[in-house]
C-alpha cells in the first residue's frame, strides 16, 4: 500500500482479476514516460510503470557474423542491422524515432529467397536464459508497475512477426496471395523455436503475464489472415498459459470491428492498447466492454490529444473516468508515441484528473 490506496501492480492485478480496486489503474511504456519531475508527479498520482525484460539472450555460432550500424543521415538517425550465413545475407535499414522508436526502411526479407535465410538463422541460433535479470527488475520494480517477461524474436506471435518486422506488409501479403510456400514453411519454422522460447519462459519461478505485442490492425490482418494465422497460434500457445492461471495480454491496436468476433472466441485476457475512435480506431470502448465480457480492455492515450487545449484534454479523461463502463475491466495506458513536444501538456492534464478521481472516487 502507499499514499493513493493501492499500488499500481496491485491495482492491474485486481482488475485482471476481476477484484476490488480503489480506482483505474493507469500504466506507461517506460520508454514513453521521459525521467524527471512531471513522471515522479504523475507516477505519485498513481500511474505505474509497464516494461518487458528479455529472459534470454541470442547466441548465434562462429559462421554467423551479426552487424549493427548506427549513423546520422541529414536530420535523421539511422540504424542497419546484417546477417551474413552462409545461405546469404540480409539487410535491414531504419530510421530511429524520438522514443527510440524504429520506423522500417527497409526490410529484412526483400525477395522469395531470404525466407531460407530467416528459417537458417531460427535453425541454428541458440538460447541464453537470464532469468535472474528479469527476477532483478521484478523486485527492483516492486510495486510501482508491471515487469513482464519478454522473448526475443517472439515479441510477437510468429505471422505478426513476419509481417511487421521480417517481410513488411506488402511483401508478406504478396507472397502470400503468389507464392505462400516459403513464407508458411517459414511459420513452421517460427513454431517449432517458439517451443524452446516456451520451455524457458516456464522456468520462471512465478508467472503472471504473457504478452505478444501483436499491432493487429483490420487493415493489415483481415480477418481471414487473423483466423489462418492468428487465432490457431494463440489457441495452441496461449489456451494452455491461460489454464495455469497465466494472463495473457495482446497488442490490438488500430481497427478492430471486423475482427471483435474472432477476438472473442481469442484466449486472451488483456485486448491491449485498444485503440479509441478518437484516434482511429473503429471500435467504442463501450462496445468493446460488452463485446468481449471475459476480457479487459487496455485503452491507449490518443496521441491527437495533442493538439487539443487543455481543458479539451481534461474533458476526454474525466469522461472516461465517468462512464460505468470504465468501472470494472479497464485500463488507461500511455502506449503509443505522443509528439514529445506535447506530451507533457497531456500528462499533466491527466495527473490533474487523476488528482480529482482520487478525491471524487471515480
Amino acid at each position: 500500500m502507499n499514499n493513493n490506496g493501492m499500488t499500481p501492480k496491485e491495482r492491474f492485478f485486481a482488475c485482471l482479476k476481476k477484484d476490488k480496486y480503489d480506482r483505474i489503474p493507469v500504466l506507461a511504456y517506460h520508454f514513453l514516460l521521459p525521467r524527471g519531475e512531471l513522471e515522479r508527479k504523475f507516477r505519485e498520482a498513481g500511474c505505474g510503470l509497464l516494461t518487458g525484460v528479455p529472459i534470454y539472450d541470442l547466441v548465434f555460432p562462429s559462421n554467423i557474423v551479426v552487424e549493427e550500424k548506427r549513423f546520422w543521415e541529414g536530420n535523421e538517425r539511422v540504424i542497419v542491422r546484417t546477417y551474413t550465413t552462409p545461405v546469404g545475407s540480409l539487410r535491414e535499414l531504419a530510421t530511429i524515432g524520438p522514443y527510440e522508436s524504429e520506423w522500417k526502411r527497409e526490410h529484412f526479407i526483400k525477395k522469395p529467397e531470404d525466407y531460407k535465410v530467416v528459417a537458417y538463422l531460427l535453425e541454428k541460433v541458440t538460447f541464453k536464459e537470464k532469468i535472474e535479470d528479469f527476477l532483478r527488475a521484478d523486485y527492483e520494480m516492486g510495486g510501482d508497475g508491471v515487469v513482464v517477461p519478454m522473448l526475443p524474436l517472439f515479441e510477437r506471435s510468429p505471422f505478426q512477426k513476419i509481417l511487421i518486422d521480417l517481410a513488411g506488409p506488402e511483401r508478406t501479403l504478396i507472397d502470400l496471395y503468389d507464392q505462400p510456400q516459403e513464407l508458411e514453411t517459414l511459420m513452421e519454422c517460427f513454431l517449432w523455436k517458439l517451443e524452446e522460447a516456451i520451455d524457458i519462459y516456464q522456468q520462471l519461478p512465478e508467472k503472471h503475464i504473457f504478452w505478444w505485442v501483436d499491432n493487429v490492425t483490420a487493415d493489415l490482418t483481415t480477418p481471414q489472415l487473423f483466423k489462418n494465422f492468428c487465432l490457431p497460434v494463440y489457441q495452441r500457445y496461449l489456451a494452455p498459459l491461460r489454464k495455469e492461471g497465466i494472463f495473457c495480454m495482446i497488442h490490438l491496436d488500430g481497427k478492430l470491428r471486423a475482427l471483435k468476433e474472432l477476438i472473442k472466441e481469442a484466449p486472451i485476457d488483456v485486448v491491449e492498447s485498444f485503440t479509441f475512435p478518437e484516434q482511429g480506431g473503429d471500435l467504442t470502448a463501450e462496445e468493446a466492454h460488452a463485446m468481449w465480457c471475459d476480457k479487459v480492455i487496455a485503452a491507449n492515450i490518443p496521441a491527437n490529444l495533442a493538439y487539443a487545449n487543455t481543458e479539451g484534454i481534461k474533458e476526454f479523461f474525466r469522461s472516461i473516468f465517468e462512464r460505468r463502463w470504465s468501472q470494472e475491466r479497464f485500463i488507461l495506458e500511455l502506449s503509443e508515441d505522443l509528439p514529445r513536444e506535447h506530451l507533457g501538456k497531456v500528462i499533466s492534464a491527466l495527473f490533474r484528473v487523476l488528482q480529482n478521481s482520487k478525491k471524487e472516487g471515480y
